[in-house]
């Protein structure tokens, strides 16, 4: 019984484990990538509900049930189905030469901001987070979309954007780490920390939530606002106050500096909340992988270093810019920082490094010994030009 118990464990803890498993996705976006390639004009391949179903699309769809129903659909692989259907064949080859391995989000490029840009010949898969974090991070597929008609980011969307050589990916979700230290040495010893991911991601969904309601007060300004405002000046009663009014058809100057400036570069639409947002306090809670990845700024060699908490000490090379990030298999990971572990960077950061109190008494000092120096500097000045003013004699005592 115990044996059977520790089994079952087991079983569990790989499926937590690995059941955020990009491959299948990447291999359904690859095998629409050859239905594009084959069977499309324009790029235009994935069906949908204003369309008739094309020789494209039913390879689209193809792919999927080969991936995700192979036991029952394998037939359309073999004999006369397979040769009166083109459709069929062009999903079928890809599945016979196709190499099924596991690809984790840690395995994922940096991501980049939107807009999202996609050629004709690239497939985007769609993700939201739509569920708790404890399952794969709260991630869940919403859709592959041909690359003519890629949806913008909206909040907390993620879009993988796969061709046939490369993957890269947009995600809304924009956080960073932050540097603690650099410490110099044979290697110079890069200190992170990201324990407030979630007071981030806090603001970045204020600040969206903000910008939304400012459309939605410019659009009914827009289309209602003169109306209301004759109707409002000439009625007897007035079923609002005037403040209340403003308030919602103006925007405050207040708040008008309110949006960092990372998300000047990016397109919104409206919000999609799914879940309460109170359940992101209980992420510190969940024991979480993480992958700190870094690799020179013009590129070279990748380094990773995997922790089970939010801080961690790096080694890099003297003498380089190193681009670095926090990786996740739960989810996009951060944006990249800038660590410069040049000479002349390694001593401004010491000069402006967050932990001041070994700096202060020497301050203190430097200023004392600063002031005495002036003090000292202008008494020798005054006293230079007294010894120097000439003396004048009243003409009384001329004789």
């Amino acid at each position: 019984m115990n044996l059977l118990v520790s089994f079952i464990s087991l079983v569990y803890f790989v499926t937590v484990v690995q059941s955020f498993d990009l491959g299948p996705l990447l291999r359904i976006a690859h095998c629409r990538i050859q239905c594009i390639k084959e069977h499309s004009i324009d790029g235009t391949c994935d069906w949908y509900s204003n369309r008739s179903e094309t020789l494209c699309s039913e390879c689209w769809q193809n792919c999927e049930t080969l991936e995700t129903q192979w036991d029952t659909t394998k037939f359309i692989c073999e004999g006369e189905e397979y040769l009166r259907c083109p459709a069929c064949q062009t999903a079928c080859n890809y599945r016979k030469t196709r190499t099924e391995e596991e690809y984790l989000p840690s395995s994922l490029p940096a991501p980049s901001r939107g807009p999202v840009r996609a050629s004709a010949n690239e497939v985007a898969i769609f993700l939201r987070q739509v569920g708790p974090p404890s399952v794969n991070g709260g991630w869940k597929e919403s859709g592959f979309f041909s690359g003519n008609r890629v949806p913008s980011l909206r909040q907390d969307t993620w879009l993988i954007v796969v061709s046939e050589e490369t993957i890269r990916h947009y995600s809304w979700q924009e956080w960073i780490p932050t540097l603690e230290s650099l410490k110099e040495g044979p290697f110079v010893e890069a200190s992170l920390s990201w324990f407030d991911v979630n007071e981030q991601l806090r603001k970045q969904r204020d600040v969206e939530q903000k910008r939304f309601n400012d459309r939605v007060r410019q659009f009914y300004l827009e289309k209602y606002g003169e109306k209301v405002l004759v109707e409002w000046r000439s009625s007897q009663d007035t079923p609002i106050p005037e403040k209340v009014f403003r308030r919602f058809f103006f925007r405050r100057r207040s708040d008008e500096n309110t949006q960092p400036p990372f998300l000047e570069h990016q397109v919104r639409q409206s919000p999609l909340e799914n879940y309460n947002r109170d359940d992101d306090d209980d992420d510190d809670d969940n024991q979480e992988t993480y992958v700190v990845s870094w690799m020179p700024e013009t590129g070279g060699l990748m380094g990773n270093q995997v922790v089970d908490t939010k801080f961690a000490q790096i080694s890099l090379l003297p003498g380089t810019k190193y681009l670095v990030r926090i990786a996740s298999n739960d989810g996009p990971g951060s944006f990249p920082i800038e660590i410069d572990t040049r000479s002349s960077s390694v001593d401004v950061w010491k000069v402006k490094k967050k932990n001041d109190e070994d700096l202060l008494p020497w301050a203190f000092l430097a200023a004392i010994v600063a002031a005495l120096a002036i003090i000292v500097v202008i008494a020798g000045v005054t006293i230079f030009r007294l010894s120097r003013t000439p003396k004048v004699v009243p003409d009384e005592e001329i004789v």
